[in-house]
């Protein structure tokens, strides 16, 4: 996702993000405003080197399902039975 993606589905992804999420806090979310760069500073800050792939993963897959550009790429992992 680029940044004028990042942009364009900023306001869908405010919620969720938080939910999923719980260190990001609402000064989080008023910093990034739709910044993909701040997005990844923030990320960085908050959950270090390690999560902050898997969080911008998630906003991948979110974005991937919500603009219709699904990839296997970003396909949700499968849960296996136990």
């Amino acid at each position: 996702m680029n940044q004028t993606q990042f942009n364009a589905f900023w306001s869908q992804l405010k919620a969720p993000l938080k939910a999923k999420w719980e260190k990001i806090t609402d000064a989080d979310l008023l910093e990034i405003e739709g910044n993909l760069g701040t997005f990844t500073a923030v990320l960085e800050k908050r959950y270090g080197a390690t999560q902050n792939g898997e969080v911008n993963t998630w906003a991948n897959r979110r974005y991937s399902h919500w603009s219709g550009n699904y990839t296997s790429a970003y396909a949700d992992p499968v849960k296996k039975a136990v």
